[in-house]
């Protein structure tokens, strides 16, 4: 079963009720490749598809083609086999939630908090040590595919090119990050049509050149000295 799981994790993206429906009538040893691209959302939706996956018979591979951000990146470590494209991005941070009220229900909802955080902290402790896990997540860390696979929390690195996230929840960091994708090295080029790269090399060679020239040289072997008379005599 293929599917793809774009957008925040709420449970009204189409994305997430379609993978529900889908995982309804799947064999129990059916192999899923599942494709993610999401700055989270609901962490419990997260542990709820991460544990789902896990809970699976057949092998379950994500890749990761834009970013698998907070609960996204609590469902990616459902799967048995992580991938994620060279330029694509994996965050992990703590809960954190909008709460109002009096002291006492403020206090309550940071001990709230704690809680979460513990079933967040051991969403990773399968695939990293816990004191790591832990200072990554008080971080809020954003991982390069290559620092992911360095830490653990991703197998395999594919190279293609990543997708632009798309989010209501968290808007400005989907902006930031597809800007980030957008922003490619182009080559300058110069008004004599020549792209500065191109430049750059023929002064690098004009140089050698230079350099070459004002290296001292052996003394040229000279004729050896005639008698002049000698010449204008035979000149006669």
């Amino acid at each position: 079963m293929k599917h793809k799981i774009t957008g925040d994790m709420v449970r009204w993206n189409s994305s997430i009720y379609e993978f529900n429906y889908k995982m309804r009538s799947i064999k129990e040893d059916e192999e899923i490749e599942l494709s993610i691209n999401s700055y989270g959302g609901d962490v419990f939706l997260g542990i709820d598809i991460g544990n789902t996956l896990k809970a699976h018979k057949g092998k379950v591979t994500v890749t990761i083609t834009g970013i698998a951000a907070s609960a996204a990146s609590i469902l990616c470590m459902g799967a048995d086999v992580i991938k994620a494209y060279k330029n694509t991005q994996m965050m992990v941070h703590n809960a954190w939630t909008i709460v109002m009220g009096n002291a006492k229900e403020l206090r309550k909802a940071a001990d709230d908090l704690d809680s979460v955080g513990e079933s967040v902290l051991a969403s990773y402790t399968h695939r990293i040590d816990a004191d790591t896990a832990a200072k990554l997540l008080d971080d809020e860390t954003y991982l390069s595919a290559s620092k992911a696979l360095e830490y653990g929390l991703i197998d395999e690195i594919i190279d293609a090119e990543p997708e632009e996230v798309e989010s209501e929840m968290f808007q400005d960091k989907a902006k930031e990050f597809n800007a980030k994708l957008s922003t490619k090295e182009q080559p300058v080029f110069t008004s004599t049509g020549m792209s500065e790269e191109t430049l750059k090399q023929m002064f690098a060679e004009f140089k050698n050149e230079i350099k070459n020239e004002l290296q001292p040289k052996e003394p040229e072997k000279t004729a050896p000295k005639q008698n002049l008379s000698a010449l204008f005599l035979n000149l006669k």
